[in-house]
């Protein structure tokens, strides 16, 4: 408990003294991914947050009678009448079968059908005991009160191939370091990110599981969110031209498929964008979409054309409600033929989803035949993913050594990888060197690859893979400059098998 009291008054001060923001609309089931806070901080039991944190999310009761009773009861005696969360308390795995409210072969969490059950496997209409009708309080809670191994799903305090929330808090043993994703700090505490920041749409917002994961589906592996910190909504420079880490495309031009009749956007060099398209808008009259269409004409009569919103002739209606616009493959159809022959009259703004590919491998079967898959391999997206919090480490290029929101040197993740590591093809990748989860050391390895006793003697073990700076050493066991001099040249062999060369 003391490591947690410590944890409070750390986080308190991340958060300056002002009080928590109002809990966000967006809705969770799922682990957080990615963001490389350097803390050491130590966890409470699977399922459960300390009451003494400073979000008011995990300690304000339902009511002023003290919240709920337990699962399935809520003060003041409200019937949960599709029993979501039943015995989710309990510390027996054989009670959880009634947990998941999902129709047998229904998915949890995105893919809907139409007499869908799934919605009560996370919320109570009526009797909810957090915002968002979520059946715990809080995002961290609802998706720990199953992903904590009592179900069967994945379990984020064991070590995995994404780390593990459990780690041990004891420095002289682990100096456990891991994602926060209780709410308790803003998306701006990431490294390398927008530190002052505080727009509530993007580095403002609470870190939750749900700021790396999609609860309600995803285009990505392993739910991985489609816009994480709204990057796919941002511009990439604001309107003084600084950097953002933004990816939303302006005034794309439109190409037609004379064979298929579908409209694609280009950027800027000519290259198709083929990332499927965010679907959304910001709430005001009219609406904006966040990838959105306009025609070129003289809607005022002034003998000057304007880039429109609303349909020529129909000024009731926009150009994205009236085209078929399919989001997820990245294309739009004309089935009324409201647009000009003339497409450099036609221009759209494109906020492009962010995909991430993994190789995966099912492991296990959970309640109502839902696979349990782990990650073997990264395929593709990674280094984005991060990037859209730590928008300082996407160097890829010498052109970007240099950091978006600092002057800051940032090490390269596109060279190459030593054999056992992974990455994506031959290329190194973030998670090359850092779990996305958390780390301790029961998990790190030694730079030969071998478990490890010795504590990590770093103020954070920074969600590192190999025990101190072991993590440079995996990788770069010769140098461009003098020899080292270390005590086993392992790496010099001259063959497979054969003896280090002394």
């Amino acid at each position: 408990m003391k490591s947690m009291v410590k944890y409070s008054k750390m986080t308190a001060e991340i958060k300056g003294g002002n009080k928590v923001k109002k809990f966000s609309l967006v809705m969770a089931l799922a682990l957080a991914l990615m963001l490389t806070l350097g803390v050491s901080v130590a966890l409470a039991a699977p399922g459960d947050y300390d009451p003494d944190t400073t979000s008011d999310k995990y300690n304000t009761p339902l009511t002023s009678g003290g919240g709920y009773v337990d699962s399935t009861t809520v003060t003041p005696g409200l019937v949960n009448a599709n029993q979501t969360g039943k015995n989710v308390d309990v510390n027996d795995g054989t009670s959880f079968s009634d947990v998941i409210k999902n129709v047998e072969g229904h998915a949890t969490h995105g893919e809907y059908t139409n007499d869908t059950n799934s919605c009560a496997s996370c919320h109570q209409t009526h009797t909810a005991s957090g915002r968002d009708l979520l059946f715990k309080n809080g995002v961290y809670n609802t998706c720990t009160a199953c992903h904590d191994g009592t179900l069967g799903f994945y379990n984020v305090f064991e070590g995995s191939n994404a780390g593990t929330f459990g780690g041990d808090p004891d420095k002289v043993v682990g100096n456990a370091s891991v994602h926060m994703a209780t709410g308790v700090m803003t998306t701006s505490a990431a490294p390398g990110g927008n530190r002052t920041s505080t727009d509530v749409n993007t580095w403002g917002k609470e870190f939750t599981c749900a700021s790396c994961h999609a609860p309600h589906g995803s285009y990505s592996d392993r739910l991985l969110h489609y816009n994480p910190n709204n990057m796919g909504a941002t511009a990439p420079t604001d309107a003084a031209g600084n950097p953002t880490g933004g990816k939303k495309i302006v005034n794309a031009t439109i190409a037609l498929d004379s064979a298929t009749g579908h409209y694609t956007a280009v950027d800027a060099d000519g290259n198709a964008i083929t990332e499927p398209w965010l679907y959304g808008y910001t709430y005001g009259r009219p609406k904006v979409y966040w990838s959105q269409i306009r025609v070129l004409y003289d809607s005022d009569a002034d003998g000057t054309a304007e880039w429109n919103y609303k349909v020529q002739g129909n000024p009731t209606q926009s150009y994205n409600d009236v085209l078929e616009i399919h989001y997820n493959e990245g294309y739009f159809t004309d089935p009324s033929g409201v647009l000009p022959a003339d497409l450099t009259k036609v221009q759209m703004d494109v906020a492009p989803a962010t995909v991430v590919k993994v190789g995966l491998n099912q492991i296990a079967t959970a309640p109502n035949n839902v696979p349990v898959n782990e990650v073997t391999t990264y395929v593709s997206g990674v280094n984005a993913f991060c990037a859209a919090c730590h928008t300082d480490y996407n160097a890829n290029t010498a052109a970007e050594e240099t950091g978006t929101f600092s002057s800051a040197f940032r090490h390269k993740i596109s060279q190459g990888l030593k054999a056992g590591m992974i990455g994506e093809g031959t290329n190194m990748v973030c998670l090359t060197c850092h779990f996305a989860h958390g780390t301790d050391a029961s998990i790190m390895l030694d730079a030969q690859d071998q478990p490890v006793t010795s504590p990590d003697v770093n103020a954070s073990s920074a969600l590192k893979r190999y025990t101190n700076m072991a993590v440079c050493w995996k990788c770069h066991s010769d140098s461009k400059a003098e020899t080292f001099k270390n005590t086993q040249y392992y790496w010099d062999q001259k063959a497979a098998g054969t003896n280090p060369t002394i």
